[in-house]
């Protein structure tokens, strides 16, 4: 279990499931997530956390001090020996504006930096999330292609 400053990062159980079916159910925030349709798909949804829990580190996202879920992130490194890791998260819409992203994504970078000794991090992001766009280049992100 990690903490930062008003969050919790926890491993996943299977209690969890149902947030993220609800999460992944959503519109607003699957159509920033998958590069397939949005559209309601219990079994796709289901395969595609499967596929997420096996990521080299994948934690749910609390609020510390109400213990509601609130997203997740992930980290992905396909080729250790490259010391490169692929970053994603998700929060839940409500919880949007809020400060949390910006939160999980210092800590994820630390963490990766400090404690698995990684040397790059990237990620993809759709350039329709202007949120995320601006948070991640906030953070020191640069844009480094796009894919058409």
């Amino acid at each position: 279990m990690f903490k930062t400053k008003r969050l919790t990062l926890r491993g996943y159980r299977p209690s969890d499931e149902e947030f993220f079916l609800d999460l992944f159910d959503n519109y607003n925030v699957i159509v920033n997530l998958a590069d397939e349709y949005a559209a309601p798909n219990l079994g796709g949804h289901r395969d595609m956390l499967k596929t997420m829990i096996k990521c080299a580190l994948f934690v749910v996202v609390q609020d510390s001090e109400t213990c509601e879920t609130i997203g997740f992130t992930l980290l992905s490194i396909s080729t250790p020996r490259n010391l490169d890791g692929d970053l994603g998260m998700a929060l839940a819409e409500k919880h949007w504006g809020k400060g949390y992203a910006t939160e999980i994504l210092e800590w994820l970078k630390d963490y990766s930096f400090k404690v698995l000794g990684l040397r790059r991090l990237s990620l993809f992001v759709f350039s329709s999330n202007k949120r995320a766009t601006s948070l991640y280049e906030h953070s020191g992100f640069l844009v480094e292609g796009r894919i058409r």
